[in-house]
């Protein structure tokens, strides 16, 4: 032991930690191999036992066994009806399809139905330009 001693009092400090650290690693890499070499060995050992027998009992039976054809349309669940009346937060969802056009019927002065069209740029409101 002394010559391991007066080996690591000469080294420096930093070899001193590098010398402990490899010890550290060695001694763990020992142990760990040690483990690894004892179980190898002893392992077979407790798996090594037989199966145990399982006796299985078939009964003969006249009687044909039932057989189970799956179905051909999957069945379908009729839901009832939500009798809670629609809120604006119901309300149903927007498409992205274009704007549908709807005719609109705008009286003239004299108080004949005029139908018009309106286009997407134009505004569904007219407004009067002119005094009657």
């Amino acid at each position: 032991m002394t010559r391991f001693q007066h080996w690591f009092s000469t080294r420096s400090p930093r070899g001193q930690w590098a010398a402990g650290c490899a010890g550290i690693v060695l001694v763990v890499t020992l142990c760990l191999y040690g483990l690894g070499v004892a179980s190898y060995f002893t392992r077979p050992l407790f798996v090594s036992r037989p199966a145990a027998a399982t006796v299985v009992f078939v009964l003969p039976t006249t009687a044909p066994r039932p057989t189970f054809a799956p179905p051909t349309v999957p069945p379908t669940i009729a839901l009832p009806n939500s009798t809670l009346p629609a809120t604006p937060t119901q309300a149903p969802i927007p498409t992205r399809a274009p704007p549908t056009e709807t005719p609109l019927t705008i009286f003239d002065p004299n108080g004949t139905p005029v139908t018009v069209t309106p286009s997407v740029s134009e505004t569904p409101f007219l407004q009067q330009t002119q005094a009657p």
